[in-house]
């Protein structure tokens, strides 16, 4: 296993994707800060030293069909959230789509871009790093002195574990595991799909990693949209 490591870079999925024809499977790149972090659909991320930033490469031993790539954010959050519960003990859970959560704030964020047939998996965790002032409601670090770079190998660890239970038929087994840390169950929430609004309250994560969402007594089906919980509406 290759793990290159920076100080700075701009962005470690960049680095992976720029360069995807030099990795093989499971080898690491790392940084210390990140001048251009990205989270999904194209938002920025705060990336200062004393997280864990890394990216990893999934080379599949065949060509993943799209349904089978919409799961693997999924595989990523809960190999993600039983490696840090094997690193210190707390209240984890698994936010719809790719975040993990530490006592009901974000603690992770996970992006995963394909490379052709090959998946750039790149995660940020807030280990060490301070939370600024102004999102210390909904965010949080370990503050611990843990070793960063055993971290991400016991993250990637995990990673190779959940692929190999998947790639063996075992995806029932687990979204189960998933719905049983899943942070939006039972709550109410709003579901913002471009100019829409939808509200209602969460329930399970389906098998095809949609969320469920009781709205007037009716389970609907959601693959995507950006959600807020009932406490944060006003």
């Amino acid at each position: 296993m290759k793990f290159l490591k920076f100080n700075e870079i701009d962005s470690t999925n960049n680095y992976m994707k720029e360069n995807v024809s030099s990795f093989e499977n499971y080898d690491i790149v790392s940084a210390k800060v990140q001048t251009a972090g990205r989270g999904r659909r194209g938002n920025s991320w705060l990336s200062p030293e004393g997280m864990a930033l890394f990216s990893f490469l999934l080379r599949p031993e065949r060509s993943l069909s799209m349904v089978e790539a919409t799961k693997l954010p999924f595989i990523a959050g809960i190999s993600t959230l039983n490696a840090l519960k094997k690193i210190k003990d707390g209240a984890y859970s698994f936010k719809w789509t790719n975040d993990v959560f530490f006592y009901s704030k974000k603690l992770c964020g996970i992006l995963i871009e394909r490379v052709k047939d090959d998946f750039v998996v790149g995660i940020g965790i807030n280990v060490a790093n301070k939370i600024p002032e102004d999102i210390k409601n909904i965010a949080i670090s370990l503050e611990s002195d843990h070793d960063i770079d055993k971290l991400i190998l016991k993250v990637v660890e995990e990673f190779s574990i959940y692929y190999e239970k998947f790639m063996a038929g075992k995806w029932q087994e687990i979204i189960e595991e998933i719905n049983a840390n899943n942070f939006l169950k039972d709550k109410k929430i709003r579901v913002h799909i471009g100019e829409q609004i939808f509200e209602g309250t969460a329930k399970n994560i389906a098998e095809d990693g949609r969320l469920e969402i009781e709205m007037n007594g009716e389970i609907k089906l959601f693959s995507v949209g950006e959600i807020t919980i009932e406490k944060d509406y006003y």
